[in-house]
């Protein structure tokens, strides 16, 4: 429904997203129950997930404290672990019974920019809150495995610039591209 939603305001035919996320096929799509400590000290937060945008598509968040911080300005690209633009953190205050959405770096390749990742990070709870530990349950939303990442067409969809081409990566290869980046090590099961 979200992807569907977002194609439409944009003037892409819904089925050119959502063709590329069927639950059949083979995806980066995770589900991850997390939990962060109680804050150790009242007066920094201390980080826990460091300033980062999602690879995938979509990311659906469901937890009961604060702890969420999003990067106040618009990051038209996903870059190192700091935030492209002037700025600050704010908070992002759960509410019962609602997920919080955040868009990823997918999305922006799918949209060629004219929608954005969500900059944030994860610090424990604020005030009285920080004495608990922060569980949270996450879904990430991925492409599937063989989908190309590349600019969907749509009336809102800027065109590729003069001379400029999608890369031609399969998102299963751009998600592994994008972590080695960051370090992580891998195989390619």
């Amino acid at each position: 429904m979200i992807l569907s939603l977002l194609a439409s305001r944009l003037g892409i035919k819904p089925s050119d997203i959502t063709s590329r996320h069927r639950l059949e096929q083979r995806s980066g799509d995770l589900v991850r129950l997390t939990r962060g400590p109680p804050r150790a000290n009242p007066e920094m937060p201390e980080i826990q997930t460091p300033s980062h945008t999602d690879f995938g598509t979509i990311t659906l968040l469901m937890n009961w404290l604060g702890g969420l911080q999003v990067w106040s300005e618009s990051s038209r690209k996903a870059g190192p672990l700091e935030p492209d633009s002037e700025g600050e953190w704010l908070w992002v205050k759960p509410k019962k019974g609602c997920a919080i959405i955040n868009l990823g770096d997918a999305m922006v390749r799918f949209t060629n920019g004219a929608l954005c990742s969500g900059r944030h990070r994860v610090v424990p709870a604020p005030g009285e809150q920080g004495v608990w530990p922060r569980f949270s349950v996450v879904y990430f939303v991925r492409p599937e495995d063989e989908c190309i990442l590349g600019r969907l067409e749509g009336e809102g969809v800027p065109p590729l610039k003069g001379g400029e081409e999608d890369e031609g990566l399969t998102a299963k290869a751009w998600i592994m591209k994008q972590a080695r980046g960051l370090g992580t090590q891998f195989t390619d099961n």
